[in-house]
């Protein structure tokens, strides 16, 4: 069993983050030692290291929370958890578009601007439209 320190350190989760999981009924409440301090069992490492691995890719806190519902569910359908990831993808393409629209924007701006010594400025004009 880890202190919750250790558990962030093996986790690579911040001690806020694990607290803020427990609080939201992510993951169970640890069990307490004699002078109350949080001690984290394997199972809960590994939950842990789960919401990092759905966190790292991209999921949010109600996503990572139905994946690791599905994780540990033995009768789960793989259906369910590529529904959930193929729901991700969309919606991560249809982010990439938009900044990408943003990043063209931006390109276009900064070939517009002289980079000289002159106050005008297309990027600023741009902006304070």
């Amino acid at each position: 069993m880890l202190s919750i320190s250790q558990a962030a350190k093996a986790t690579g989760l911040s001690i806020k983050s694990i607290r803020h999981y427990e609080q939201i009924g992510l993951i169970n409440a640890p069990p307490r030692s004699e002078n109350e301090y949080r001690y984290y069992p394997e199972k809960l490492i590994k939950q842990l290291h789960f919401i990092k691995g759905t966190k790292d890719a991209g999921f949010n806190l109600k996503e990572s929370k139905a994946l690791l519902a599905l994780c540990e569910d033995s009768e789960r359908s793989s259906s369910d958890v590529k529904e959930i990831a193929l729901q991700k993808i969309a919606e991560l393409e249809i982010r990439i578009k938009q900044q990408q629209i943003l990043l063209n924007s931006l390109k276009k701006l900064t070939k517009q601007c002289h980079g000289d010594k002159q106050a005008s400025c297309p990027i600023i004009d741009a902006f304070a439209k």
